[in-house]
C-alpha cells in the first residue's frame, strides 16, 4: 500500500496523525509507519501522508513522492494579497471577442482537480464549450425556455424577470451568456451526493485561477437552469440524463479592467 524510505524516515508520526481516516499507525518495533487494519480498503487516496511527511520519506503505491510537486515557501501569499485577490475579483459581463488558448483552459481545469471533494471522490466532470457559435446557440435555447415560461405565466418566470431577458434578446442583447466566447460547465452523476458541493468549489477554483491567465468569468445561472430543465438545451451538449449540471461559467478576456473594490454589506456573524 505504501513504502517508507527508512534512510529518511525519522519516525515522527506526522503521517499517522494527519491521516484523515486513521489507517496509518506507528510500529515501535519497526520504527516506522505501517498500515492499520483494513487500510487498503479504507484509504481514500487523498495523499495527506505524502504531503505531510517533512522528510519526503513516504510514498503511496498510487502516489510516489518523487512525482509530487514540492511546495516552495513562496506559495503562501500575504493576507493583503489574499484580500485583494478575493475582494478584487469581479463577475465579467463584457468580453473581448479574442479566444483563450485551449492549453490555458486545460491548465486551469488541471488546477481545479485539486479542489476538495467529499472523501476525495473527485466526482466533477468538465465540459468546455469553446466555439462561440455554440455558446450563442445555448443562449438562444435558454431564451426559448424563458419565453415558454413567460407564456405559461410561471411564478418562476415572474420571480426571475424572464420577460426582461426575452425582451433584451429580441432587441439584440444577450443577457444569458453576455457574448462570452467560451463556457466552462461542471457536471456529475445524479446519484453522487458529494457532487453539488464539489462542483461548486471546483468552479470557484476556476474563476479564481482564471485571473492569473488574464481571463474573467461570470456564473451562468439561467443557462444552468436550462441545461437541467429544458431538454433541447441538454440535447445540444449530448450529456447523459444520468448526469446533472452543477454550474456554468462564462469565460473570456474582460473588455474592461476594474480598479476599485466596491462596498458590500457587513457580515452577519453569531458567536457561540
Amino acid at each position: 500500500m505504501f513504502t517508507i524510505d527508512k534512510s529518511k524516515c525519522v519516525n515522527c508520526g506526522i503521517c499517522a496523525a494527519d491521516c484523515p481516516v486513521k489507517i496509518i499507525r506507528m510500529d515501535e518495533g519497526q520504527k516506522c509507519p505501517v498500515p492499520a487494519e483494513k487500510a487498503q480498503e479504507l484509504c481514500i487516496n487523498c495523499g495527506h501522508c505524502v504531503a505531510a511527511c517533512p522528510e519526503g520519506a513516504f510514498s503511496l503505491e498510487t502516489m510516489p513522492v518523487e512525482k509530487c510537486w514540492e511546495l516552495p515557501e513562496s506559495w503562501k501569499i500575504s493576507r493583503r494579497q489574499t484580500e485583494d485577490l478575493l475582494k478584487g475579483r469581479r463577475s465579467i459581463r463584457v468580453y473581448k471577442k479574442d479566444k483563450a488558448d485551449k492549453a490555458d483552459l486545460e491548465k486551469i481545469i488541471d488546477i481545479c482537480r485539486y479542489a476538495p471533494s467529499g472523501i476525495n471522490l473527485q466526482p466533477v466532470r468538465w465540459l468546455v464549450v469553446y466555439d462561440s457559435a455554440k455558446v450563442r446557440e445555448l443562449a438562444g435555447l435558454t431564451i426559448e425556455m424563458a419565453r415558454q415560461m413567460v407564456k405559461d405565466n410561471s411564478p418562476m418566470a415572474q420571480f426571475l424577470h424572464l420577460d426582461g431577458l426575452v425582451s433584451a434578446w429580441d432587441n439584440g442583447e444577450d443577457r444569458i451568456c453576455r457574448g462570452a466566447p467560451h463556457l466552462v460547465i461542471a457536471y456529475a452523476l445524479k446519484d453522487d451526493a458529494t457532487a453539488p458541493a464539489a462542483a461548486t468549489i471546483a468552479l470557484a477554483y476556476f474563476e479564481l485561477a482564471a485571473l492569473s491567465f488574464g481571463l474573467g468569468t461570470c456564473w451562468g445561472g439561467y443557462l444552468n437552469m436550462a441545461l437541467n430543465t429544458y431538454e433541447p438545451a441538454r440535447a445540444a451538449l449530448g450529456i447523459s440524463k444520468r448526469c446533472v449540471f452543477h454550474g456554468a461559467l462564462m469565460a473570456g478576456f474582460p473588455e474592461f479592467q476594474h480598479r476599485r473594490i466596491p462596498l458590500r454589506n457587513d457580515p452577519h456573524i453569531k458567536w457561540k
